[in-house]
């Protein structure tokens, strides 16, 4: 395993996210998921799909359709490197 995979994920991507939903009446909870190309998935999208309540069957549909989402990105991503409209300048 790689020693990038090992460091802790960032906990708060959008700052306030969870303040501003509470001013608003709503209650959030923030949950990072890792999902990198190749396949992998986390164990953080595991953990995000049981809280929501999705098991068995349906969350390994679940989890193999992430895992090739991810996968489709990324292959799209890297074939268009060179375009300068994936590039802030």
């Amino acid at each position: 395993m790689k020693a990038e995979w090992k460091r802790p994920m960032p906990s708060r991507k959008i700052p306030g996210l969870d303040k501003r939903t509470k001013k608003d009446g709503y209650e959030a909870k923030v949950m990072p998921v890792e999902i990198g190309a190749r396949k992998f998935v986390g164990s953080s999208a595991y953990g995000l799909l049981s809280k929501l309540s999705i098991c068995g069957n349906k969350r390994t549909k679940a989890l193999r359709l992430l895992a090739e989402t991810a996968e489709n990105s990324s292959r799209w991503i890297w074939s268009r490197g060179n375009e300068r409209l994936l590039h802030k300048d």
